[in-house]
């Protein structure tokens, strides 16, 4: 129990250390970015590898060891909790790192998910059960290392015209998106729903339903990166820093009512001039 608090703590002071030397270094290079630009990078930084490093560790479980996948209930072994507890760690950093900054009141759908996520690793590293469904769930964070580089590279490019090889990466990441968020959440349902009779009602219940908030946070992603990147008969948009993450802005909840006001009344203007 102590090792397993222990390990969380050290994964979300070493991420906290990372996002405070990316900043500063974003700082240096970037002088003429805004507070805002400077830390969304940063913290897609944070962001990335988190992602990258439980993709990697959930892959590599998943191809040594295929009783993850036969038995998802049962089948535990040690040194996967390693990859639960990096996750948890972060999870738990960036809901400092919200709080920190004041932006917890703005990000209401990220403190369910965090939750939600933090919530079920317990459960499975205390109870010692579903390590092989958590696996699958993990395979999200592949598509998730495109993600976040997506947005660095639009970040970096704004309303530039980007080279053509980014066009590779915004289309790996739609790929992805359907690879690695949908085809997984939507089998792990129907597995608890169709297959399952192993998963306490209770248990069950809890699951379905995160799992359910997962996919309606993948379909609301899939919406916003194709309404940016122009997929499914939707142009691909020159986007800001306010813009460019689908996750949604960084910015606090009054900040972000302000800048909508702003936007209303140029549209007002520009329809009074038109």
């Amino acid at each position: 129990m102590f090792d397993k608090l222990l390990t969380c703590g050290v994964v979300s002071a070493a991420l906290r250390g990372e996002y405070l030397i990316a900043r500063s270094i974003i700082r240096h290079k970037q002088p003429e970015w805004t507070e805002n630009k400077t830390r969304l990078f940063a913290v897609r930084v944070v962001s990335f590898t988190h992602a990258l490093v439980s993709a990697l560790g959930c892959i590599f479980s998943l191809l040594t060891d295929v009783n993850y996948v036969r038995e998802p209930y049962d089948y535990h072994k040690a040194n996967a909790e390693y990859v639960f507890l990096f996750s948890m760690g972060y999870f738990i950093y960036d809901l400092l790192d919200m709080w920190i900054h004041g932006e917890l009141e703005s990000s209401k759908e990220y403190l369910v998910h965090h939750s939600l996520v933090i919530t079920a690793f317990s459960i499975i590293l205390f109870s010692g059960r579903l390590f092989g469904l958590a696996m699958i769930a993990l395979l999200v964070e592949v598509q998730t290392v495109f993600l976040h580089l997506r947005t660095m590279v639009r970040l970096v490019y704004g309303s530039k015209h980007m080279p053509a090889s980014i066009d590779v990466l915004i289309n790996a990441n739609m790929i992805c998106l359907f690879l690695f968020r949908h085809l997984p959440v939507c089998y792990l349902l129907f597995y608890l729903l169709a297959q399952d009779v192993k998963v306490p009602i209770l248990l069950k219940m809890f699951l379905v339903g995160g799992l359910t908030f997962l996919e309606y946070h993948n379909t609301h992603l899939t919406i916003a990166m194709a309404k940016s990147d122009g997929f499914f008969g939707h142009e691909r948009q020159a986007l800001d820093e306010d813009s460019c993450d689908p996750l949604g802005s960084l910015k606090k909840e009054e900040e972000q009512k302000t800048t909508e006001k702003k936007s209303e009344r140029s549209t007002r203007t520009a329809k009074k001039i038109d």
